[in-house]
């Protein structure tokens, strides 16, 4: 079976008939690997959010807002410098993900200090539950000192048009938890705090202490057991 996203089990659940729900679980459990393109990402197709995405990524990793200004200014003179009404749209849309995300704390989920950023294997990319294969892809995995103990963290950054609800952000949440655990977890203490999915389009967050907090259900074992049958 081919990988299968978070993004897609979620479009999954959103269908709202049981016909349509058991057709789109059978074109994911047959569908063949696609050649891919150049241009293609691990998605599928181009990354539209590449640009919010990477301001984003490098202001958490970096503890600084500094990068918003420079990143907004820079996609304002794409946006002058184009004719073309779906490029004006896509750089317009990045910025308004950027300006509303200014607003966001980004030290509530990562620690200030931060020991060492980690590297994720392509390999550990794919979690697999009653095999399914599950793609995930964290933006940043880092280790950290805590009451003397080492600790382990991730922060996954998903672009969607319209974004997620809380359920659905934590079942990204979930599986970043469930990847820790299974990579990290003999030398680290997973954190729970500062595992968290962030939805860049509603400048939104959910760490995986929320979820046991009853912030959002846990989803993915469910939805699993639906796709299966």
């Amino acid at each position: 079976m081919q990988k299968i996203t978070i993004k897609e089990l979620i479009e999954y659940n959103r269908k709202t008939s049981d016909k349509a729900k058991a057709n789109f679980a059978y074109k994911l459990k047959t569908r063949t690997a696609k050649e891919k393109k150049e241009e293609d990402n691990q998605e599928g197709g181009g990354d539209y959010w590449v640009t919010s995405t990477s301001c984003i990524y490098n202001v958490i990793k970096h503890n600084s807002d500094e990068f918003y200004e420079n990143k907004i200014d820079e996609l304002l003179a794409k946006v002058e410098a184009t004719e073309i009404k779906k490029t004006k749209s896509m750089h317009r849309r990045n910025i308004e993900i950027l300006t509303n995300f200014k607003e966001f704390n980004h030290q509530e989920i990562r620690p200030e200090e931060i020991t060492k950023f980690e590297s994720v294997q392509k390999v550990h990319k794919i979690y697999s539950i009653d095999n399914i294969p599950l793609y995930l892809n964290p933006n940043l995995v880092f280790s950290f000192e805590e009451n003397g103990k080492k600790n382990v963290g991730a922060i996954w950054l998903i672009a969607k048009l319209g974004g997620f609800t809380k359920p659905e952000l934590g079942m990204f949440c979930e599986v970043l938890y469930r990847f820790l655990m299974k990579n990290y977890s003999e030398e680290h203490q997973v954190s729970e705090k500062f595992c968290a999915a962030v939805d860049t389009f509603r400048a939104q967050s959910i760490n995986y202490a929320e979820m046991l907090q009853s912030r959002a259900p846990f989803l993915i074992q469910k939805t699993i057991d639906e796709l299966k049958t």
